[in-house]
C-alpha cells in the first residue's frame, strides 16, 4: 500500500485499491472503504477443522503457508505474535496467493489470508475458516484518488464496478 500511495501521489497512478489499515489523508478522496475480516483457513481434512474455538497456541505448530513477511495483514499477525512473545516460522513464504490456495486445498497447512480470497472456495467445501479466538484482524478495502485528479468516466466505472462487486453498491 505504502508504494502505491507514493506513486499516486506523484501522479504515477491515476486511483488505487488497497487493502490496508483505513488510510486518510486531506489530499485524496477516498471512495470506497469496506472492511474485509482476514481469516487462518485450512483444508476441511485438516485435523484442526470442527466446530470449535481454536486456540492460537494450537495452530502455532502447523505448516503455514503465508504471503512475504511485511505484507500488511501478515506484519500485523508477525507483530501481534511478538506481542505475545511468540515467532511464526512459515513452512512457506510466497507472493502467490493463489499457490498458497492449492498447497491449503490439498492439506499441505493452514494459512492467513484476506477473507474474499478464500470465499470462494470456503462456500464450494474446498476450504474452512478456523476459529481462532486470541487473533482476530480486519483490513479494509479501499479505492482511493488525488484529490488533484480529474475523475474521468473510465475511473468512475471501475470504482462502481469495484464497489458494486464488493457489495457496496452505495458510492
Amino acid at each position: 500500500p505504502n508504494q502505491l500511495i507514493d506513486m499516486m501521489e506523484r501522479n504515477q497512478l491515476d486511483l488505487i485499491y488497497i487493502l490496508d489499515r483505513p488510510r486518510y489523508n486531506d489530499n485524496w478522496n477516498k471512495v470506497m472503504e469496506i472492511r474485509e475480516p482476514i481469516v487462518f483457513v485450512a483444508s476441511p481434512s485438516c485435523g484442526l477443522v470442527g466446530d470449535r474455538v481454536i486456540s492460537l497456541e494450537e495452530i502455532m505448530d502447523e505448516p503455514f503457508f503465508l504471503t512475504e513477511k511485511n505484507e500488511n495483514y501478515r506484519r500485523e499477525l508477525d507483530c501481534f505474535l511478538e506481542a505475545q512473545g511468540r515467532v511464526l516460522t512459515p513452512f512457506l513464504e510466497i507472493s502467490s496467493t493463489e499457490f498458497i490456495l492449492r498447497m491449503i486445498r490439498k492439506n499441505r497447512g493452514i494459512s492467513y489470508l484476506p477473507l474474499f480470497a478464500v470465499r470462494e472456495y470456503v462456500e464450494n467445501g474446498e476450504l474452512t475458516v478456523l476459529d481462532v479466538a486470541e487473533f482476530r484482524l480486519a483490513m479494509y478495502q479501499q479505492v482511493i484518488y488525488s484529490r488533484n485528479k480529474w475523475l474521468t468516466k473510465e475511473m468512475d466505472a471501475f470504482i462502481r464496478t469495484t464497489a458494486s462487486y464488493a457489495g457496496n453498491v452505495s458510492i
